[in-house]
C-alpha cells in the first residue's frame, strides 16, 4: 500500500465509517482561569450574589476581619462572608 502524500498515515483510509459508529470525537475543554467564587446566600442558597457596599462602621470594623459584606441578587438578602481580597 503506497502512501498517500495527502495524508499522514497510509492506514488512515482502511478506517470504515462503520468501525466508528458509537463513537464521538472527544474534544479536550479548555481551562478557564480560576474565578473567585461567588458566596452563596444564607437565605435562598444561590451563588447569585454580589459584593455589597460597606454602610457603618462595623463593617468597616468586621473588613479588618476578612468579613465582607454581600446582598443576594435573588432575594435582596445581606450577609457577610470570610473572604480575604484577591491577589493580581
Amino acid at each position: 500500500m503506497a502512501k498517500d502524500p495527502e495524508r499522514n498515515s497510509e492506514y488512515e483510509d482502511q478506517i470504515d465509517a462503520e468501525e466508528l459508529d458509537g463513537f464521538e470525537a472527544v474534544e479536550e475543554e479548555e481551562e478557564e482561569p480560576l474565578a473567585p467564587q461567588r458566596p452563596t446566600c444564607p437565605r435562598c442558597g444561590w451563588h447569585n450574589t454580589r459584593p455589597s457596599h460597606t454602610k457603618s462602621i462595623l463593617d468597616t470594623m468586621l473588613r479588618t476581619f476578612s468579613l465582607r459584606p454581600y446582598r443576594c441578587r435573588s432575594c435582596g438578602n445581606r450577609f457577610r462572608v470570610i473572604r480575604r481580597p484577591g491577589r493580581n
